[in-house]
């Protein structure tokens, strides 16, 4: 795994520039021994040149100083070196080599148990050790107990009984020194007569053995064959953004990831907190000011007010202070660090709308979404508005106390070179300075100029390409993310960036090192890892009403791709459809149900006697058939809203405030079916939900329009999927209900794409 380790060689490379491609006869061609002796890696030798050694892929076993810690078993290591001859100093390949283990498995010890991302050693005994209906659990802390507690029962059926240290337990987790495991690595034990040990040297890599135990009890059946594996992930940056700043996310929602993530160890999740629809240009081009009539949003609460009474946090889903800092928290507990996001000088629209008068002079036609980066009016109110977050305010701690990394953004600025290079290197340093390590989009070779932007200390995400190349990145000094655009990005309903495509692609031929067409050894102490991303710029003027129900399968189906190959090995073992195949194995993420899914058949009948009336169901996701006898007793006041069904998940309205049947998710995102309750008359509603649709009826007739009044989209084709809320019947209905009932039918599945069929 990298670190942030700068060995002394990284001084000399900043004056003698690495060149990727020189030499490339003789730094490919190395005399590199296929296995590691003794306790050092011997250096290749090359006549009339200097070799120094660059970087391992598993830093743990091979340390940057050339030293080896023995694994468990044999390893297979990815190493490269530094040949200078001259002035000149080049970068080799990787070269495979065999660090030699502990031990030996003996040919008829217990197989490696699959659990995913897979085990990196594993040294089987024989026999099996079988988990008894109650778990004694020796050592964890108190919060990691009561969830793997949780765990256990929700998988495997299985009671917990934490008992005091020493006494005999069926799982022991404790901490250790062992120099090889790093701040996420663990050992795993099993014997017959012992139960099972995890052994880490922190609490997050105590964490990620307990979800490798979780996997084998589930694929085992509650039996763990017996055996020894040592765990350590290759690159400390496995991650995933999400914009959040376009489509309004509930905070229920982004927990659900945290645990999804959790459970197949990647361990970074980036937090796109504010934008704006990108296309703005559809505004201008219509003579429309976006300024006043375009999306955008900062999805936090903030004390920011402008002078023309423009607040800064959005007005349709906002996140508190405190809900926020909870979430760092708890992403915390599970292993995942939150980087938060809010991206300056472009994408900026929600900080333009607050001071216009800091708008950046020029005429292009996205340009109302840039600030002014000359300007230092505004870089003191970008540092406000990054100080009520990084720093202590009113005696509390800081909101982002939590976080190691801030985002600054940074993408996409459409005005001078020189301009954008000195606002990069001010909001670098701005960061740095409050005690946070910044991270950056990469954007320094689209725009090249003279000011210096000092990378040492900060991280790059390589998004593009075009706008930053890996080398030219980490001769700044940047440690550097592989998120390139064209592999890594998913653009929800779109017709470009589209990941979910093309997982068996990903999965047989991604490469972390291999970065827009730059090859980077895969052991360089810059490269620290990989991300992709969701972007929601299908907002605003082309929304089609999706909400985040609709996207978790875009997320969770490239999750484990990535977790696979930035925690293991890049070259899987087994084909994509045999990876399909048998990752059901290893269970459902416990503690989630992101589709809302209630057993199969199941229904609810409900006959009030008063309303409203407290039903206290959990809300049904699609797909489910709801039936409802009703009566509306008086024309519906204007502007006033009345409620059929209600629960965190959403509203269900007999009345909007147009007077037409409706919904509200709990996005904020309100649809309409533009037809009216009949006044005086009992009448049944129908509602159809599926994934990607739904459907309503009164007495049998379909009313068959659907629209998006804040949106004013009345697409064919719109995206309205709706979580049915069971909590509370009738919660400001004029009226009468004489029965509700509702049948979930079969297991929700993907919300259908049509772009997907084109392809």
């Amino acid at each position: 795994m990298k670190t942030k380790t700068l060995l002394p060689l990284l001084a000399a490379m900043a004056l003698s520039p690495v060149m990727a491609e020189n030499w490339p006869n003789l730094v490919n061609a190395l005399n590199v021994a296929p296995r590691v002796e003794g306790d050092r890696l011997t250096l290749p030798e090359v006549p009339d040149a200097t070799v120094r050694f660059l970087g391992a892929d598993y830093e743990q076993i091979i340390l940057p100083d050339g030293r080896v810690q023995k694994p468990l078993t044999d390893t297979h290591v990815k190493v490269s070196f530094l040949v200078t001859r001259g002035e000149e100093t080049v970068a080799s390949r990787d070269y495979d080599v065999v660090v030699p283990g502990e031990v030996t498995p003996a040919a008829d010890a217990n197989p490696r148990p699959f659990v995913f991302p897979e085990l990196l050693n594993w040294a089987g005994g024989k026999g099996a050790y079988t988990l008894a209906s109650t778990v004694r659990l020796s050592g964890a802390t108190p919060a990691m107990a009561t969830q793997l507690a949780a765990e256990l029962r929700d998988l495997a059926g299985r009671d917990t009984v934490v008992v005091s240290a020493g006494e005999t337990a069926d799982v022991t987790l404790s901490l250790c020194e062992d120099a090889r495991l790093g701040k996420e690595g663990y050992t795993l034990e099993i014997t017959a007569d012992g139960g099972v040990k995890i052994a880490a040297a922190t609490e997050t890599g105590l964490f990620w053995g307990t979800r490798s135990l979780l996997q084998m009890v589930v694929s085992g059946k509650g039996s763990l064959p017996c055996g020894r594996a040592l765990d350590i992930p290759r690159y400390q940056v496995r991650g995933f953004l999400l914009d959040v700043g376009r489509l309004p996310i509930p905070m229920s929602y982004l927990y659900d990831v945290v645990k999804y993530m959790a459970w197949f160890k990647m361990n970074d999740l980036h937090v796109h907190l504010n934008d704006n629809f990108i296309f703005l240009e559809d505004y201008v081009r219509a003579k429309r000011d976006p300024l006043k009539e375009a999306y955008s949003a900062f999805r936090l609460e903030s004390k920011v007010v402008g002078a023309n009474g423009q607040a800064l946090t959005a007005p349709d889903l906002s996140y508190t202070k405190a809900e926020f800092q909870n979430f760092i928290a708890f992403a915390k507990s599970y292993g995942v660090n939150i980087i938060p996001e809010f991206d300056t000088p472009a994408h900026a629209l929600a900080f333009t709308k607050v001071r216009p008068d800091l708008i950046y002079k020029s005429n292009n036609l996205r340009g109302a979404e840039m600030l002014d980066a000359t300007n230092p009016a505004t870089h003191d109110f970008v540092e406000s508005v990054f100080d009520e977050y990084l720093l202590p305010q009113d005696g509390k701690p800081a909101v982002f106390s939590g976080c190691d990394v801030m985002h600054v953004g940074a993408d996409e600025f459409h005005g001078d070179a020189e301009h954008y290079r000195a606002y990069a290197a001010w909001i670098l340093d701005m960061v740095q300075k409050k005690g946070y390590t910044p991270r950056i989009w990469g954007s320094l070779n689209e725009k090249k100029g003279k000011t210096p932007v000092p990378g040492k200390g900060a991280q790059m995400n390589l998004w593009n390409g075009s706008w930053a190349k890996a080398w030219d990145s980490i001769n700044q000094g940047f440690d550097v993310i592989n998120t390139t655009d064209g592999a890594l990005y998913i653009v929800p309903f779109a017709e470009y960036y589209r990941m979910d495509f093309n997982q068996p692609g990903i999965y047989t031929y991604w490469r972390v090192n291999e970065i827009a067409g730059q090859y980077v050894p895969s052991g360089h102490p810059q490269l620290i890892g990989g991300v992709f991303g969701i972007w929601n710029d299908m907002i605003d003027l082309r929304y089609v009403g999706y909400g985040s129900y609709d996207i978790w399968n875009m997320f969770t189906s490239s999750v484990d791709i990535l977790a696979g190959k930035l925690w293991g090995a890049d070259v899987p073992d087994v084909g994509y459809d045999a990876h399909m195949k048998r990752l059901p194995q290893v269970g459902k993420v416990p503690g989630i149900n992101p589709y809302y899914l209630w057993p199969n058949g199941a229904s609810y009948v409900c006959v009030p006697t008063t309303l409203p009336c407290k039903m206290g169901q959990p809300a049904m996701g699609p797909n489910y058939t709801l039936t409802m006898q009703v009566q509306l007793d008086a024309e519906p006041t204007p502007g006033q809203e009345q409620i059929l069904l209600k629960s965190p998940e959403g509203v269900f309205y007999a009345a909007m405030k147009d007077g037409t049947i409706g919904f509200r998710r709990n996005d904020s995102i309100e649809f309409s079916f533009n037809c009216k309750l009949p006044v005086g008359k009992k009448v049944t509603l129908q509602l159809i939900g599926e994934p990607g649709r739904t459907q309503l009826l009164i007495d049998g007739v379909p009313c068959t329009d659907c629209s998006l009044p804040r949106f004013h989209n009345n697409k064919e084709g719109i995206i309205n999927t709706f979580v049915l809320p069971l909590d509370e019947v009738g919660t400001s209905f004029n009226g009468k209900v004489y029965r509700l009932e509702v049948k979930h039918t079969t297991p929700a599945g993907p919300t259908p794409d049509p772009h997907r069929k084109k392809k």
